[in-house]
């Protein structure tokens, strides 16, 4: 693949291209967007566009076939770096970012540029976020750093303002929708547009086989939740996120039926069963005081929240939902 094979971001791509042709790529890339919607692929394929060895210095893609576009694109090349979050806490530590400030001091080995790719940058700690912030602010020569997150905010101040930020937008529903029946001829349509409402727009998310899967074991934990569930429901850090942004989805679909009472309206339409079920008896300003609290509570993950204390708080909402009311003992926890 190269980046002319890249769907959806022509806009990133043309930006990227004219920073090669005119050799004023920033030292410092920011990919910023939505899980599974491209930043990491088109990183992989603006490092092999730099270290391309048939194309000349201008050239604004790959060919994909030479020696170095095959090791970048199987992560082996020795000028460019891919990290990512380690352990159970899902962190960057400072380890792997001196090794990689080691590793840019020296030229390119084999190609002309060095690229260190530093994916779901907001998992950087206190101590390697600071640390990193140095190699920022006096960049080696002939390097690109390019950090891809779904949430820029979480990252420090001083480390945004020294990249350049690219956004990554999901795709349209017809336009993802054409994509899809072009690869997936198999699917009928029906499926495909679930697909795509499933995915948000974001195509690799559309193109991974076990989506539904996903949907299905997210959902028979959301209705555990409701039951009173009597262990730790999440494997980790990353399962809890996932737990939190597909409740979003469920939410909104409950909000939206007992509002409407038209089931076309809804995402997860195969299951409309089970949401008529969920919903009888809610009150909607309920559903809607729920998704905004799960909401703060998803943007509180970042400090590790301990899992059993998080799920029992929560079920405690579900149980407040259910009885109509967020107002308990005096204490309204829609402000808390």
């Amino acid at each position: 693949m190269a980046l002319r094979d890249i769907i959806g971001h022509e806009g990133v791509i043309n930006i990227l291209r004219g920073y090669i042709r005119k050799d004023r790529l920033p030292h410092a890339l920011l990919f910023a967007g939505d899980e599974g919607i491209g930043k990491r692929l088109t990183a992989i394929n603006l490092a092999k566009t730099l270290n391309c060895m048939r194309v000349a210095h201008q050239g604004i893609d790959c060919c994909d076939e030479c020696a170095s576009c095959r090791k970048i694109e199987m992560l082996r090349h020795p000028d460019v770096f891919l990290i990512r979050p380690e352990g159970p806490g899902g962190e960057i530590k400072i380890s792997p970012i001196r090794e990689l400030q080691e590793s840019l001091s020296y030229k390119p080995f084999e190609g002309r540029w060095k690229v260190a790719i530093i994916d779901d940058a907001e998992a950087l700690n206190p101590s390697s976020a600071n640390a990193f912030l140095a190699t920022l602010e006096e960049p080696p020569d002939r390097t690109v750093i390019i950090l891809i997150t779904p949430r820029p905010d979480m990252l420090l101040e001083t480390i945004r303002s020294r990249c350049q930020r690219l956004n990554f937008s999901p795709l349209p529903l017809n336009s993802l929708l054409g994509l899809l029946s072009e690869r997936l001829k198999g699917l009928d349509q029906e499926r495909l547009r679930l697909l795509c409402e499933l995915s948000g727009g974001r195509f690799g998310q559309a193109m991974d086989e076990d989506l539904l899967g996903q949907r299905d074991r997210m959902f028979d934990m959301f209705l555990e939740v409701l039951d009173a569930p009597s262990k730790d429901l999440w494997r980790d850090k990353k399962d809890m996120e996932a737990w939190f942004d597909w409740c979003e989805l469920w939410l909104r679909d409950m909000a939206v039926l007992q509002a409407t009472g038209d089931k076309a309206l809804l995402i997860n339409r195969d299951r409309v069963a089970e949401m008529e079920r969920l919903c009888r008896g809610l009150v909607l300003k309920d559903i809607l005081m729920l998704a905004r609290i799960l909401y703060n509570i998803k943007r509180l993950l970042r400090f590790n929240l301990n899992r059993p204390i998080t799920l029992y708080y929560i079920n405690l909402l579900f149980r407040r939902m259910k009885e109509g009311s967020f107002v308990t003992g005096g204490m309204d926890v829609r402000g808390h």
